[in-house]
């Protein structure tokens, strides 16, 4: 019934204009921000973490804007994962770094894409698989209904969806030693499996390894992108930037530190487009 009900809700909300979804995220996430509770506390925990040095007046509006970008990031899926090709192309204003999804045949090295939860993060998946096959690594929910919800719309133009497990894994590195492109978002606290604890914001955080040991493995170029919302509903930006020679070191630790460090630059650049009630900050399990 759940599952039905936002399926519904995402088809109404396909059709409503994007500026007028916007007024409506602006209402809806500041009802929610007002409103006390762990999701509220946990924001506010992790943006004094992040900007000790910022007074708190700045931290509770980021907090306030962030219900509201939050809000805006669910309702945004109705016309990502409904509306034709060309209304979601018509609405990506700006593509910085699109050309390096363009394959060099005397190079033949795959691309792995990383990011994290910043923006419209559901965008660049649809976007990059319009212009070029990718295998995307993601973490599949408990209800197999959802799943096929998930896997349906976010692999629409294409894309390939492999579960975060053996399978998965064997199946980027088939498409990047192939010379095909893969990505995954790398913000998540990991669960088992190899990690490293290096800086974001000043703190250390469990980071997983798996971008640096595919790089190593096969040779792969790296790159980091993210979408993030323009004012007022007028659409989205894409950036990817390449992350030069990442899979060159010989230990994880720079590795991972360089694409924290990078993700960081972006998350500064927006604060309240980041998913910050994410457990980001815990010790990894």
């Amino acid at each position: 019934m759940k599952l039905l009900l936002a399926r519904g809700l995402l088809r109404i909300w396909a059709w409503i204009p994007l500026p007028l979804l916007r007024l409506g995220s602006v209402a809806t996430g500041r009802l929610l921000a007002a409103l006390p509770g762990k999701r509220a506390r946990r924001v506010d925990d992790h943006l004094a973490r992040a900007f000790p040095d910022r007074p708190d007046r700045w931290r509770r509006r980021v907090a306030r804007d962030n219900a509201v970008e939050m809000t805006a990031t669910l309702v945004e899926c109705g016309g990502l994962w409904y509306r034709s090709p060309r209304w979601i192309e018509s609405r990506i204003l700006n593509f910085d770094g699109k050309e390096l999804l363009d394959a060099d045949p005397d190079d033949g090295r795959g691309l792995l894409l990383v990011g994290g939860h910043l923006g419209q993060w559901e965008l660049p998946l649809l976007a990059i698989s319009r212009r070029v096959p990718v295998t995307f690594l993601y973490k599949r929910p408990s209800s197999e209904a959802a799943d096929r919800l998930l896997t349906a719309r976010r692999s629409r133009f294409g894309a390939t969806m492999a579960p975060a497990d053996a399978g998965g894994m064997r199946m980027l590195l088939k498409t990047l030693r192939g010379g095909g492109t893969a990505g995954m978002l790398v913000d998540q606290l990991p669960k088992g499996g190899e990690f490293v604890e290096v800086p974001f914001f000043g703190l250390p955080v469990a980071t997983t390894i798996l971008p640096w040991r595919l790089a190593r493995r096969t040779g792969c170029r790296v790159a980091v992108g993210h979408a993030l919302r323009l004012p007022r509903g007028r659409g989205w930006t894409i950036i990817i930037e390449e992350l030069p020679d990442l899979g060159r070191h010989e230990e994880p630790l720079e590795a991972c530190a360089r694409m924290n460090a990078a993700l960081e630059r972006m998350v500064r650049a927006a604060p309240e487009q980041y998913l910050w009630h994410y457990r980001r900050f815990d010790p990894a399990r």
